[in-house]
């Protein structure tokens, strides 16, 4: 039994070998190489078209996409602790939520109280009523002006 697969094989082998061994004439790509390489060009051109048609075709049309313009869900703010951990601030509604990413899986840590932000005057900066600039302007106006000329609750702005 082994020694016929083994003079099977020999057989396979050696009938191989000479049809290997016959050599082919080398292909003559001197004269035409320029329309060769002109259709192998425009190959691939069509083939980065039909990827970049198929992708945008896959994003215009996928099934079960989230709106566009929704407010529901947004990401407030995010820090990375890690290249691959992250923890972010995300508002769901009114509420809004701290979880932690990883590799693994996403992770709630705990519902967020955040503070209301400050209100801010018309060029942009903090005005809170305790502000350092506001009370040297309230002490200014109160050595320069005198307090029988205009009284704060006159003003209105």
């Amino acid at each position: 039994m082994k020694r016929t697969l083994f003079s099977i094989g020999s057989l396979i082998l050696f009938g191989s070998a000479s049809v290997l061994a016959q050599e082919e004439p080398a292909p003559d790509f001197g004269s035409d190489i320029g329309p060769t390489l002109l259709q192998l060009a425009g190959a691939l051109l069509l083939i980065i078209i039909i990827i970049y048609a198929s992708v945008w075709l896959m994003k215009r049309y996928t099934v079960g996409k989230s709106p566009a313009g929704g407010d529901l869900i947004k990401v407030i703010d995010r820090r990375h602790l890690t290249p691959k951990q992250a923890i972010y601030v995300v508002k769901v509604g009114d509420k809004h939520i701290l979880v932690g990413a990883t590799e693994s899986g996403i992770n709630k840590l705990c519902d967020v109280e955040l503070p209301a932000p400050p209100v801010t005057g018309p060029l942009g900066a903090a005005s809170t009523p305790n502000s350092k600039f506001s009370q040297f302007l309230r002490q200014a106006k109160e050595t320069l002006m005198p307090r029988t000329a205009v009284k704060e609750s006159e003003v209105k702005l």
